[in-house]
């Protein structure tokens, strides 16, 4: 059996639109003052789940970088 990596793997990101990013733990998407929200999907795998909202990201990148390291928690 291989060890486990320290980090997971990165995630996988879907563009559904040109304002709307996805992915299996959360999605960014563009308001319309231009800034971008991040939503991250917490606790869904015991059934008491809730979603996350960071607002005021100012690109795509910065949002899901912080989707990227809330779900590393």
């Amino acid at each position: 059996m291989a060890p486990m990596p320290h980090k997971p793997s990165p995630l996988k990101w879907d563009r559904l639109a040109k304002d709307w990013w996805s992915s299996a733990v959360g999605y960014a998407r563009r308001e319309e003052n231009g800034f971008w929200t991040a939503y991250v999907h917490r606790n869904v795998r015991v059934g008491k789940g809730w979603t996350e909202i960071r607002e005021g990201f100012v690109t795509a990148d910065k949002a899901r970088q912080w989707i990227e390291h809330e779900a590393e928690d």
